[in-house]
């Protein structure tokens, strides 16, 4: 439909006459040139004309192109999800492209959000959540759909580049406005993302209260998806509090529901983590974790998901090396090492206290030593959480078996330090009303 057809078509259903809606903002005898198709408006009169007749801008400037333009955000969303970033980038980057010039729509807005997705998906974390929160101001009228997505970004950005204090300051902050206006299953997701920036600081206690609350509303609403991330992070949480039957039953829940809502690119993460849950039991099955974190890192490297892959090359090095097997247990961390992108801090600090170990059972000594000083030199520069307290754990307990009892002694104040301080951080938000 053109302009001008649905422009006249737009001003009779709100009952305004030519001149009625020019008023204040141009000619009426322009109006009359533009329902006419003699002329065509600049974009900041299409915003000014949407405002007067009480519509969205993107309804005035529907044309032919708007069908198109729906299915090939659809289409970035879902490439997104399955984790194919390339497909998502070149469909969001079609919705821009063909959006009516000069005026951002939703649609322009939810392709410019799965850009930035996109970018964090690879690991650039750079400039994203200033990208995200400009976003959510700029839009406020968005919907709560769409509103939902950036702040839920925005906190999952946070949790991955490990600016966990603005994650939690965030994620607080759009639970109290938001828990009861946006869609529930978003709502979950903003909690389960907000949980795991508190128990990665080491605020258990407050993870548990917001797990719980998102396994009732996830129960409540019957989402396959917020199921998935309620148990996993469930599971999480009561591994570390030692209940591993608990860790793993809610991971099979997790599992279970994750074939119901045939989320793919979830599934290997979810087998690599009950791999590793099963590790800690008594007497393992070592045959059985090792084709399930196998099954598990063929998916994730055919799903180009480095850091994931990543953790998965560690479960397998750790059964290879109980195993006896210490050239396949090494070749298991040296994958994982290189394959993983610089912008992806997180496994880098296990997988080296991981071939440290393994080299000192090789009789390996200084190389041993060399990989733990890596290790420690590269954890250094890694902000103070519950995953770097338990890198430098995993580095003393090396050091403890290779008898440098000094050196591990070391690695444990260095273990309890970052815990004091994540602890000394987290006081500070929480007296800021955070």
């Amino acid at each position: 439909m053109e302009f001008g057809t649905k422009l006249r078509e737009l001003r009779q259903q709100a009952g305004l006459t030519q001149f009625e809606l020019a008023e204040g903002i141009a000619a009426s005898s322009f109006i009359s040139l533009l329902e006419a198709g003699k002329r065509k408006p600049k974009p900041e009169l299409i915003v000014k004309l949407a405002s007067r007749l009480g519509v969205p801008t993107e309804e005035l400037v529907v044309d032919q192109s708007t069908q198109e333009r729906e299915l090939n955000l659809n289409t970035a969303k879902v490439a997104l999800s399955s984790g194919d970033l390339e497909l998502a980038e070149e469909y969001a980057n079609q919705v821009l492209k063909f959006g009516p010039e000069g005026v951002q729509d939703s649609a322009s807005v939810a392709a410019s959000v799965v850009l930035v997705q996109v970018r964090a998906r690879r690991g650039h974390f750079d400039g994203v959540v200033d990208q995200l929160e400009q976003l959510f101001r700029d839009y406020p009228n968005a919907t709560p759909d769409l509103r939902s997505r950036i702040g839920n970004e925005i906190v999952r950005v946070c949790f991955r580049s490990g600016n966990l204090a603005l994650g939690v300051q965030r994620g607080e902050t759009l639970l109290m406005e938001y828990a009861t206006v946006w869609p529930a299953t978003e709502v979950v997701e903003l909690m389960v993302q907000l949980a795991a920036c508190h128990f990665r600081r080491g605020d258990t206690p407050r993870a548990s209260e917001i797990v719980e609350r998102a396994l009732k509303l996830a129960e409540k609403c019957k989402s396959p998806k917020a199921m998935v991330q309620s148990y996993w992070q469930a599971s999480a949480l009561a591994g570390d509090r030692g209940d591993l039957a608990l860790a793993l039953s809610h991971i099979s829940n997790a599992i279970h529901w994750t074939k119901l809502a045939e989320l793919n690119q979830v599934l290997p993460i979810l087998n690599d983590n009950a791999a590793k849950w099963m590790l800690d039991l008594p007497n393992p099955d070592l045959d059985r974790i090792h084709d399930l974190a196998e099954s598990a890192y063929l998916d994730l490297a055919a799903q180009n998901n480095p850091g994931h892959a990543a953790y998965t090359c560690i479960t397998l090095s750790e059964v290879e090396l109980r195993q006896g097997n210490y050239e396949k247990a090494l070749m298991y961390v040296r994958k994982g090492v290189a394959e993983l992108p610089p912008e992806i801090p997180g496994p880098k600090a296990s997988l080296f206290s991981q071939e440290a170990k393994i080299l000192f059972r090789l009789g390996k000594i200084s190389d041993s030593i060399a990989q733990l000083e890596q290790a420690m030199e590269h954890m250094l520069t890694m902000p103070p959480d519950r995953e770097l307290a338990t890198h430098w754990g995993e580095v003393a307990r090396v050091f403890v078996e290779i008898g440098l009892k000094d050196r591990a002694i070391y690695a444990y104040e260095q273990a309890i330090a970052v815990g004091a301080a994540s602890q000394a951080e987290q006081k500070v938000l929480t007296e800021a009303n955070f």
